[in-house]
């Protein structure tokens, strides 16, 4: 199984019509999207947090955060994304996958789209446990973990094998 990139359109929230596409290595193992910051700075959006980050030997370090609109094969939507600096990878993260829809299907090297996912209504199973719903013989009720439906339980990074 190999990494592949994908090519994605970046725009200016509040102008649209700045744009720009730029190629990121997907990683499912990134909690948000990381673009080089010459690249957000021509689209003019400004940071709007900094935040720290662990990176995966263990180093830990602070980027800056913004939200811009990312499009990927005709899926649209505003993602968080962090500011990559010089010599960074820049990475399509788990974020922007589960934001937008998307399956990683390393096998075929290519995004699968998939229905996005929503809990029902505040009365649901799940709200009745979180807040204190019925027990069963001292555990959640059955077909949860730790109140979690079995639906719910797939993680952010899921993957399509």
């Amino acid at each position: 199984m190999g990494m592949f990139e994908v090519t994605v359109k970046l725009a200016n929230l509040a102008a649209p019509g700045r744009t720009e596409e730029v190629s990121l290595l997907v990683d499912t193992g990134a909690t948000l999207s990381w673009i080089p910051r010459a690249t957000l700075e021509k689209l003019g959006v400004q940071a709007f947090s900094r935040l720290p980050f662990t990176l995966a030997d263990g180093h830990r370090l602070e980027r800056d955060t913004t939200a811009v609109l990312m499009t990927i094969d005709g899926r649209k939507g505003a993602v968080q994304v962090a500011f990559g600096e010089a010599g960074e990878e820049a990475v399509l993260g788990a974020t922007s996958l589960e934001g937008l829809g998307f399956l990683v299907d390393p096998v075929a090297q290519k995004l699968v789209p998939r229905d996005l996912r929503q809990l029902r209504a505040a009365h649901s199973h799940f709200a009745r446990n979180l807040t204190g719903g019925r027990k069963q013989r001292g555990a959640w009720a059955p077909g949860t973990i730790l109140g979690v439906p079995a639906y719910l339980r797939a993680g952010p990074a899921e993957v399509f094998l």
